[in-house]
């Protein structure tokens, strides 16, 4: 697997130098990620041509498409939202589901009690909101240099990890895992500030499709990709709810997110950078070295506090500032 990720990585790097070569724009990183992705796929023999496979080669190919004319056209947000509704029903397609979700108990929470033309209906909407949910998070989070492509390399790590986990021992997760790895940092090394590339809609949406679809794959490891990607999707959450009380929008793009809170409190790029990896690293290192399914649990739920802390705390020092500023 080692050897696999270097090859991603050097491969991605060289195109994305070749890249910054030819073309003024920065917006095309995504254009390399997908390309190279799928190419890795084709290369590596030991990967057997699964028919989930064959949905995420066809919904990646399809994100490029889908970004480059976003990117060309600004697309409205009720096309986005068609267009991911119609990743779901690919990843459905082509045999993604979830039978149930890991809880405090052996059992879990089952999907699979209702079945219709042979697919579970709990399934089919948990994966809607799922696939959604992280593809948004992970585009919303795409504001700024880095952030996208720190919590990609995390989230790439903790599937490498998971696939090598006893109860899921999928060598071919650990090989998709170890492509995307090396390709995501590739792409930081060029998207740390000032960054000289940047994902563009293909990117943003390849990555959260993938991080959504692989921790499907891996056994259904759900709360693991939470420990990951719970920033983003609290950072969501806390926009959307600050949207809707505002009585804005909540599709009207605007500078609420963390990243650009953190800026207006003074904190640099390369600050908020290291913050966001320090603690996402921190977060998984320590589900690595839990055993016990309450212990995890509980550590998720010890991230959630810490991060609507921290979300909170900022939006004070803010407050502070624009009242000292006032008098």
């Amino acid at each position: 697997m080692v050897l696999i990720f270097f090859q991603a990585l050097l491969v991605s790097m060289i195109l994305f130098w070749f890249g910054l070569k030819f073309s003024k724009s920065k917006r095309w990183g995504g254009v390399v990620l997908i390309l190279v992705f799928v190419g890795m796929i084709f290369l590596h023999r030991e990967l057997e041509m699964t028919s989930q496979l064959k949905g995420l080669i066809v919904g990646s190919l399809m994100i490029l498409v889908f970004g480059l004319w976003d990117d060309w056209k600004n697309l409205s947000w009720k096309v986005q939202l068609l267009f991911q509704i119609f990743l779901v029903g690919l990843l459905l397609y082509f045999g993604f589901g979830v039978d149930y979700l890991a809880g405090l108990n052996e059992q879990g929470i089952r999907l699979d009690r209702i079945i219709w033309q042979g697919i579970s209906i709990s399934s089919a909407f948990f994966i809607l909101f799922w696939v959604m949910g992280i593809i948004n998070a992970v585009n919303w989070a795409d504001g700024a240099d880095f952030s996208m492509g720190s919590i990609a390399v995390i989230g790439g790590l903790s599937i490498v990890f998971v696939s090598f986990l006893p109860e899921v021992n999928q060598p071919a997760v650990a090989i998709l895992a170890s492509i995307f790895l090396g390709l995501m940092a590739g792409f930081l090394f060029f998207n740390l500030p000032s960054a000289k590339i940047e994902a563009g809609t293909s990117g943003s949406y390849f990555t959260g499709f993938i991080l959504a679809s692989l921790a499907i794959i891996a056994g259904s490891k759900i709360i693991t990709m939470m420990i990951v990607l719970i920033l983003p999707l609290i950072d969501v959450i806390w926009v959307v709810v600050g949207r809707w009380r505002n009585k804005k929008s909540i599709f009207k793009r605007d500078k609420s997110h963390l990243h650009y809170r953190l800026r207006r409190i003074g904190w640099s790029d390369r600050k908020i950078f290291l913050s966001y990896f320090v603690f996402l690293g921190a977060v998984l290192l320590s589900y690595s070295l839990l055993d016990s399914r309450e212990d995890r649990f509980l550590l998720l739920g010890l991230e959630i506090v810490l991060l609507l802390t921290w979300f909170r705390l900022v939006d004070r020092i803010i407050k502070r500032t624009l009242v000292c500023g006032k008098k």
